[in-house]
């Protein structure tokens, strides 16, 4: 009997106005670049090749605008779900790195070197993103049967998933890379392990 396994095709949207101007975005929100445009672009020729029977997006718009690209010439709509938003970052939100450092100093290393302490009034913490990403992508695999599905996250979001099917704490999650913009990640489930593997827009599916 062939086992059967899915795919989630994970994809983190194209550079924002925000992203170049290192202003955290969190649950708010900013257009994307000429540049985030190219990426979403790239990245939906990277998909060409793939037969893709469902998509899913967070409701923000940086992430539908991507997704769109994407999908552009299929006639498959993606669906929202809100559990793939990013962290929600409350009162960092349209402010700069810096101006959060000077704010928040405390918040702020424990956001960029120990995550799993951060604890910010206002804000999601790590593990309450972690847990709501991670159950919304199992329950993706879950109803995926043996087909591809889109899904079109975020920076943060995207890492703690990662951290998650890689079993890496989050107290190590800067031991992973950050998923760049319009990047794909292929996640693969067989059973009950999930294989990640990156491609970039050079190489041949």
């Amino acid at each position: 009997m062939t086992q059967q396994q899915s795919t989630i095709l994970l994809v983190r949207h194209g550079q924002t106005e925000w992203n170049q101007q290192h202003r955290i975005q969190g649950h708010q929100d900013s257009p994307l670049t000429s540049l985030g445009k190219q990426q979403a672009q790239q990245t939906k020729i990277l998909l060409e090749q793939f037969d893709i029977q469902q998509a899913f997006v967070s409701p923000l718009k940086r992430a539908v605008d991507t997704t769109e690209i994407i999908l552009q010439g299929r006639s498959l709509r993606a669906t929202i779900l809100n559990d793939l938003s990013e962290i929600n970052l409350g009162p960092w939100e349209g402010k700069t790195r810096a101006e959060t450092a000077l704010t928040h100093p405390e918040e702020y290393n424990s956001f960029w070197h120990r995550p799993d302490t951060f604890a910010l009034s206002g804000a999601e913490t790590f593990q309450q993103l972690q847990q709501r990403i991670v159950n919304s992508l199992d329950t993706i695999f879950a109803n995926a049967g043996n087909n591809n599905v889109l899904v079109v996250s975020h920076w943060i979001a995207i890492k703690v998933a990662l951290a998650f099917y890689s079993g890496i704490p989050l107290s190590q999650l800067s031991s992973l890379q950050d998923p760049k913009n319009g990047s794909l990640l292929m996640l693969t489930k067989q059973l009950d392990q999930v294989c990640i593997e990156e491609k970039s827009p050079t190489e041949k599916l």
